[in-house]
């Protein structure tokens, strides 16, 4: 066996037989938290904790790590105190009705407070006009006709007598607030007026003559009845506002008792001013008028309760899972008219998520927020002012009558944004206020210590699961094999995954499973065959890839050796599911008087040409055209295939064959070492797989970077021929070594100048300069 190649114990890690000491998850405890994320814990405990308006936090990890779980689990635990617990209601601005007044009181007092003005405005409704009917404010206002009548009567008394001399009669007659006075002429001792008069000519029961005599003298008396008209109109209205006055003063009076129980029983900022505004309203539009145009009583007086907090010893905490503007920070509905006609009004005021977590904690998705459009833009402007405002109806109220202003809200919220780690980035790099006002950042790692915590973690994960859930029970080897899942979808060496949301389908499917089976627990081969349910779904382009090289649409030779090609395995993602292809690499070369290195017809490859200086000890630019091509589409951004083409290309320079069944896998840098690359185990397996579609050889393989052997969790196919010496894991830390297990030819060492000259570098470099494209040292 050689040195490189790994000992099959090491292909694939289990836990340890009493590491679930659990027979079953019916045994075990229910995980209350997230498993793990100790460093997250900590961050997250000071975000929660502390009192700075800045420290709002951002949780960060990726999708199903269980960011929500924990900040859900330790607010709970937790139970702050609240900053600060108020009512925030909204009433009628009398002075500028667009601009609704707000008014703060302390938390449990904003039912109380709209109890009250609706006690006062039934009243204002029911009780008040049968009030100033009543003893004694009747007879305060028949008190002051009598007198007006008493006075009048003085005025006109000397003149009414000197106009009965001239057969005439003063008449006054009252119309409301308005008093008329004319002059009539006498007929057989009774005041007639000019119409009757006329008529009683027509009749022949009066003379025309007499009727223009008396006319006449009417006519002489008009100034002095003028004077008298203007002066009794003067002592009526007059009486007529001291009325006004009088009911006035006995409603503000009636009102002022009723208010200041309510200004006694609750303080706030600009109460005092409400009330009075009320009272004014009320005497200036509601007494001895009609009132049928005016909204009624309990609109105009009420109260709109935003919010009501009757538990004040514990902070709200509000998830908003659907961010929206009006979600967030309240809305305003219109009211529609019998018109048809929409009009907003301080009653249609409603409340947000903002405002229900004020002296609390608000919990939102920052992709969510940053989506929803101009939400971002308010959650920045209220954390920076600490003012939240509720925006009037939206554009598309076509009949909206008017567009109201309520008075913004003073506020004080600690935000918690759950995201990945690209929208932290993005937030960070596009928005100035980001880094000052979410100042901690609570970092999910992906995955966990593969220790004993954390198979523990597992078990009380699937328990807590299977009970929520209602899923079939697991069994030891049901958890073990989850474990092992774990481990291999960790992609990290000696870790577990942290992606519980993965997990947790997976654990459903093998539910399922057991229960299409007939059994009554999860067993390892439901688990097992879920897994590579999964893995088959997404694995369509492998079955195409297959069916590419049966029919010989796509080379791939996985026996023998060539000069110039290479197997190599791509990988990529479906989902969340990694997915493997295997392909070749082919390289070509010509002589050319400028360099240019292509990989799949993509340009230049800068990072190759420097290999190749570095490697073969050149301080010469090359003078070649050079290509590596993939027999096979390779996702773009893969670059575990490039220690693969770099082989190739090296042993194209040399002339020299090179293995066809082993899959070369991984990284390099401009210096030939080797480094690690994604879903490992993917890529192995889909090289066995080919492999195995004819007889496995014994000298088929992969070369791996070493630093993925930790992570390897390979299937027991596999392992089982690796056991039997059918196929072989082999891992390297530099191009050379891998050069070495490919090749006839060893790669060769640079000594005293030189690379001997039967070494692949040797060769390679030898050609170089043989045919011209570069000089040597």
């Amino acid at each position: 066996m050689s040195k490189f190649t790994i000992p099959p114990e090491q292909l694939r890690w289990q836990p340890e037989d009493d590491g679930i000491p659990e027979s079953s998850t019916r045994d075990a405890q229910k995980l209350k938290t997230v498993v793990g994320q100790p460093r997250a814990r900590v961050a997250l405990r000071f975000a929660l904790s502390s009192t700075s308006r800045n420290h709002n936090a951002y949780v960060r990890g990726p999708e199903g790590c269980g960011r929500r779980t924990l900040v859900a689990s330790m607010l709970d635990e937790m139970k702050s105190a609240p900053d600060r617990s108020n009512d925030f209601c909204y009433v009628h601005n009398f002075a500028n009705p667009d601009r609704p007044r707000l008014i703060v009181l302390p938390g449990g007092q904003g039912n109380q407070f709209q109890h009250a003005m609706t006690r006062i405005s039934l009243f204002v409704r029911d009780r008040l006009p049968d009030i100033l009917k009543n003893d004694p404010i009747r007879s305060r206002r028949e008190a002051r006709k009598e007198a007006a009548e008493r006075e009048i009567r003085l005025k006109v008394a000397p003149v009414e007598k000197k106009l009965r001399n001239d057969g005439l009669a003063l008449i006054r007659t009252q119309s409301g607030p308005s008093s008329r006075i004319a002059v009539y002429p006498l007929v057989m001792g009774k005041p007639v007026s000019p119409e009757e008069y006329r008529n009683l000519v027509t009749q022949n029961q009066a003379r025309e003559e007499d009727r223009l005599a008396t006319v006449e003298k009417a006519r002489t008396w008009q100034s002095e009845i003028n004077r008298i008209a203007h002066e009794v109109s003067q002592i009526w209205q007059q009486a007529m506002q001291h009325i006004d006055q009088i009911n006035a003063s006995e409603t503000a009076r009636i009102l002022g008792e009723l208010t200041a129980e309510v200004g006694r029983r609750f303080k706030a900022p600009n109460l005092d001013i409400y009330l009075r505004e009320v009272i004014d309203d009320i005497v200036e539009k509601r007494v001895g008028r009609d009132t049928s145009h005016l909204a009624e009583p309990t609109l105009l007086y009420g109260v709109n309760v935003l919010t009501s907090r009757s538990e004040r010893n514990v902070a709200p905490v509000v998830f908003a899972h659907q961010p929206s503007v009006s979600n967030l920070f309240g809305a305003i509905d219109p009211g529609w008219m019998s018109s048809g006609r929409a009009v907003t009004s301080f009653r249609g005021i409603r409340t947000g998520a903002m405002l229900e977590a004020d002296g609390g904690f608000l919990v939102l998705d920052a992709a969510d927020t940053v989506a929803e459009p101009g939400c971002w833009r308010m959650l920045m402007r209220t954390l920076r002012t600490g003012l939240a405002e509720v925006v009037p109806p939206e554009l598309g109220w076509p009949y909206s009558a008017q567009s109201l202003k309520p008075e913004p809200i003073p506020i004080k919220v600690r935000v918690i944004l759950t995201g990945d780690a690209a929208t932290f980035a993005l937030l960070n790099r596009e928005d100035r206020d980001f880094s000052h006002l979410f100042k901690v950042l609570v970092d999910f790692d992906d995955t966990l210590a593969r220790d004993q915590e954390g198979i523990t973690g597992y078990t009380r994960f699937l328990a807590r699961l299977v009970e929520t859930e209602d899923l079939a029970h697991f069994d030891r080897s049901g958890i073990q094999a989850l474990v092992e899942h774990g481990a291999r979808v960790a992609g990290e060496p000696e870790r577990l995954s942290a992606r519980f949301s993965e997990l947790a389908d997976l654990a459903r499917e093998a539910s399922n499973r057991a229960r299409d089976d007939g059994s009554g627990d999860v067993l390892r081969k439901h688990v097992d065959q879920a897994a590579r349910q999964q893995r088959e779904r997404a694995g369509l382009p492998y079955v195409r890839t297959l069916r590419a090289v049966d029919q010989g649409r796509l080379e791939i030779n996985v026996r023998g050796r060539a000069n110039s090609s290479l197997n190599v395995v791509s990988a990529g993602f479906t989902g969340t599911l990694a997915t493997a292809l295997p392909m070749m690499v082919s390289a070509s070369f010509a002589v050319a008087e400028g360099c240019h290195l292509s990989i799949d017809d993509s340009g230049h490859a800068e990072w190759l040409n420097l290999l190749l200086s570095q490697v073969l000890h050149l301080d010469t630019p090359i003078r070649m055209v050079a290509r590596v091509v993939t027999k096979a589409r390779a996702e773009a951004a893969d670059d575990g295939l490039d220690l693969a083409r770099a082989c190739c290309l090296l042993g194209a320079l040399a002339d020299t064959p090179l293995l066809q069944g082993v899959a070369v896998i991984g990284t390099v840098d401009d210096h030939g070492l080797v480094g690690r690359v994604n879903s490992i185990n993917e890529r192995i397996e889909a090289h066995f797989e080919l492999c195995r579609r004819g007889e496995l050889s014994g000298h088929q393989g992969v070369i791996i970077p070493k630093a993925n052997v930790g992570e390897l969790m390979l299937d027991r196919e596999v392992l089982k021929a690796c056991v039997n010496d059918m196929f072989r894991v082999q891992a390297v830390n530099t191009l050379h070594q891998a050069i070495d297990l490919i090749s006839t030819t060893r790669a060769g060492i640079w000594k005293g100048g030189a690379f001997a000259e039967d070494s692949l570098l040797g060769r390679a470099r030898t050609q170089l300069t043989r045919l011209g494209l570069t000089k040597a040292e």
